[in-house]
């Protein structure tokens, strides 16, 4: 079972031939399916709510997917749906841009072209790679029930209510961020119904299915960062019992399977996290820079869009810093990794020092496991680069800003301003 997770091969779902574990009271009989089907029937409802946001294709949220007539029925109509969210996103795309952007200053006008530039590239993306890798959410749950498969022979019990739980909080933020900004928005439309729901369908739709998406790709980092920290307690057991090294061989296997998944993870969600950052470090470098131009005007509706304006840029900031934190949170289980293993070397005989030896190079080797796309290692230290790049943004839009009113000021004037 693991060298095929090792090795990147797909898994079937065909019955293989596993030692069965038995625990509880009256010795239930656990194998992958077992776990797979449970860890289905914790994350079922999300499922289903990605499906709705076409953050995934329908049947992803089915355990066993079948071949009737009604799942193909089904199946068209979810189809039609995401077809239809996308009309409904252009045309309201053009109607905001046509209607409120023509009146904005010169130098925000391609700013917020961008921004819708990029919300349609990204949310056609997600729908339509939803849909050419059907099997995609499948085959990741069904590599981590797997993976528990293999934990339960060190007698390590998964348990998917903290799985549940993580994903319920997330869920209760982005409702929390639905609501707040539903309201704003209200306001500052100056209660104007139409213009609303345009704008909630320009801005919030989108940001919705990121979001929804996103919360996929946290859950997997934190499933991937629960069964470290399972090793991590195996490997101490190990320091206290002098096991030998072929037992330290299943574990150094079980982590190289946890680093190729990791791998696979980011590959799959990469495309989706270079536009995350485009769009995000754009859409808060330009609402940094609109609030402090317009912060003194704490007046009337300015004060609405004050608030509007801090809400998207949380949102934006919250989306990047989440995305290097999770996979922080990856790496510094692998750094736990490393010392216990270098205590077990110092405490175990000769035994397992080929193996430990091994064990410390695969650890501390750079797979390039955390990187999308080969641009960009995703950890914390990026936030550096980070902050960087939207203080240089920010200060060339305040150069460009104070450049471009000194000279419509002297053209108003009658000032030294010749036409060509």
């Amino acid at each position: 079972m693991l060298p095929s997770i090792v090795r990147g091969s797909r898994i079937k779902r065909k019955s293989q031939k596993i030692r069965p574990f038995f625990f509880g009271p009256v010795g239930q009989h656990i194998t992958v399916d077992v776990l797979e089907t449970d860890l289905y029937r914790v994350v079922q409802h999300f499922l289903l709510l990605s499906v709705f946001f076409v953050a995934l294709p329908y049947g992803a949220h089915q355990y066993m997917p079948t071949n009737r007539s009604s799942d193909h029925f089904l199946l068209f109509l979810h189809i039609v749906w995401c077809i239809c969210i996308y009309i409904c996103l252009v045309f309201a795309v053009y109607g905001e841009y046509t209607q409120t952007l023509m009146s904005l200053p010169t130098i925000q006008k391609p700013l917020y072209f961008a921004e819708y530039l990029i919300y349609l590239i990204h949310i056609f993306h997600i729908a339509f790679m939803g849909y050419l890798a059907r099997d995609k959410c499948r085959r990741f749950l069904r590599t981590i029930a797997e993976f528990d498969l293999a934990l339960m022979s060190f007698g390590k019990k998964p348990k998917y209510q903290r799985l549940k739980s993580f994903i319920g909080a997330h869920l209760f933020l982005i409702f929390i961020f639905l609501i707040t900004t539903a309201v704003v928005d209200y306001f500052y439309r100056d209660c104007v119904v139409a213009s609303s729901i345009r704008s909630l369908t320009v801005y919030l739709l989108p940001n919705l299915i990121l979001c929804v998406s996103l919360v996929q790709y946290y859950t997997l980092l934190y499933a991937i960062a629960q069964r470290s920290i399972r090793l991590n307690e195996i490997l101490h057991e190990e320091i206290s019992r002098q096991k030998c090294s072929r037992t330290l061989q299943r574990i150094r296997l079980l982590y190289s399977a946890l680093q190729v998944f990791t791998k696979d993870v980011n590959s799959a969600f990469a495309p989706s996290m270079v536009l995350v950052y485009v769009g995000s470090f754009s859409n808060a470098s330009v609402n940094l820079f609109l609030i402090y131009k317009y912060v003194d005007d704490i007046q009337g509706v300015a004060v609405w869009w004050i608030l509007y304006s801090v809400i998207w840029t949380i949102l934006h900031i919250t989306k990047m810093f989440l995305i290097l934190f999770y996979n922080y949170d990856v790496q510094r289980q692998k750094n736990s990794t490393i010392l216990i293993i270098n205590e077990i070397g110092r405490t175990q005989n000769k035994e397992v020092e080929e193996t430990v030896t091994h064990f410390v190079l695969q650890l501390t080797i750079n797979t390039r496991t955390n990187v999308v796309c080969g641009v960009a290692e995703l950890n914390l230290s990026f936030i550096t680069t980070l902050l960087m790049a939207m203080s240089t943004v920010f200060i060339f839009l305040l150069q460009y800003d104070i450049t471009y009113e000194a000279l419509t000021l002297t053209h108003s004037t009658g000032g030294p301003i010749r036409n060509n």
